[in-house]
C-alpha cells in the first residue's frame, strides 16, 4: 500500500482509481476522503460532514445537531474539491446508517437518538411554557353594622290650667235692706245656701276647691325610616404574574451544518 497523504486521518483509506481496460469508464480522479470534509450530493444540496471512514464506506453526519447520519461508498464519490467531497447521488439515493460513529460520541442515552439514526429525522424538543389564567374569587371585604340607638330629649310645652280660689265677700245691713228681699227662686240661683246651716248654732263648713293639672301621656309613631341596600360596583383592577417559559439554546462547537436557518429557536 502506498503511503497516505499529508493530512489525511489514519482511519481512512486512499482512495484509489480501479484498474479499467482502455474499453472501461475511470473515475474522474483520484481523491482521498478523510474526517472533516464536507460532503454535496448530485443536486449541490449539502449533505454533512465525513466522521468516519471505513474499509469499504465512509460515515456522513448531517443535520442540525447532527442527528443526520448517512453512509457513502468510495464509489460514488465523483469529485474532491479542496474540502469538498462530492456524490454521484442524490439526498434520497444516499443510504441511511443504522450505526454510525456519532452515536458512539454523542454522549446521549440511546433512547433519545436511536430513532433518529434508524431513519433520517429530527429529534423534537418539547419547550413548555406556563399560562396565567386570572379568575375571580369572592371574599368578605367588612361589614356594616346598624345599631339603634334610645336618646332622651326635654320637650316644653305650655298649657292653660284653671284653678278655684275662695273669695269672701261681707255684704253690709244697709246693703241687704236696699237690695230688699230678693224671691225664693232667685236666692236659690245667685246665691246657693249651705245645706245645714242652722241660725245661732256653731259649725264648720267645708268648700271644696277645684284646679287643673297638666298630665302628660306618650304615643310611639314612626318618625323616620333608614333604608339599607346592596349594590354591585364593577372596577377594572390591574394584576400581574410571573410565569415560566423554556428556550432551546443552540450551543455550536466545530463545524456545525444546517439544512435550514435557526431563527426563532430563542424566541
Amino acid at each position: 500500500m502506498a503511503g497516505s497523504i499529508p493530512g489525511a486521518s489514519p482511519g481512512c483509506p486512499r482512495w484509489r482509481e480501479p484498474r479499467t481496460t482502455p474499453h472501461e469508464r475511470s473515475p474522474p480522479m483520484r481523491t482521498d476522503v478523510r474526517e472533516g470534509m464536507r460532503v454535496f450530493t448530485a443536486d449541490g444540496a449539502r449533505l454533512g460532514t465525513v466522521v468516519g471512514c471505513g474499509g469499504e464506506t465512509f460515515a456522513i453526519e448531517g443535520g442540525l445537531l447532527r442527528l443526520k447520519s448517512f453512509t457513502a461508498r468510495y464509489g460514488d464519490v465523483v469529485d474532491v474539491r479542496g474540502e469538498d467531497v462530492h456524490l454521484g447521488l442524490t439526498r434520497d439515493e444516499v443510504s441511511p446508517a443504522h450505526d454510525g460513529p456519532a452515536q458512539a460520541r454523542s454522549g446521549h442515552p440511546e433512547s433519545v437518538f436511536s430513532a433518529g439514526f434508524a431513519t433520517p429525522g429530527e429529534l423534537v424538543v418539547p419547550l413548555a411554557r406556563e399560562e396565567a389564567h386570572p379568575h375571580v374569587v369572592v371574599r368578605e371585604a367588612g361589614q356594616v353594622r346598624i345599631h339603634k340607638v334610645v336618646r332622651t330629649e326635654v320637650r316644653h310645652f305650655s298649657v292653660p290650667v284653671r284653678r278655684e280660689e275662695l273669695v269672701v265677700e261681707r255684704v253690709s245691713e244697709q246693703a241687704v235692706d236696699a237690695e230688699g228681699p230678693p224671691a225664693p227662686e232667685a236666692v236659690a240661683s245667685a246665691r246657693p245656701v249651705l245645706e245645714g246651716l242652722v241660725p245661732f248654732e256653731a259649725g264648720t263648713f267645708v268648700i271644696p276647691l277645684h284646679e287643673e293639672r297638666v298630665e302628660v301621656t306618650r304615643s310611639v309613631h314612626v318618625w323616620q325610616e333608614v333604608a339599607v341596600s346592596r349594590y354591585t360596583d364593577e372596577v377594572l383592577r390591574q394584576v400581574h404574574a410571573t410565569v415560566r417559559k423554556e428556550t432551546a439554546e443552540v450551543e455550536e462547537r466545530g463545524e456545525v451544518l444546517h439544512d435550514g436557518p435557526v431563527d426563532g429557536l430563542h424566541s
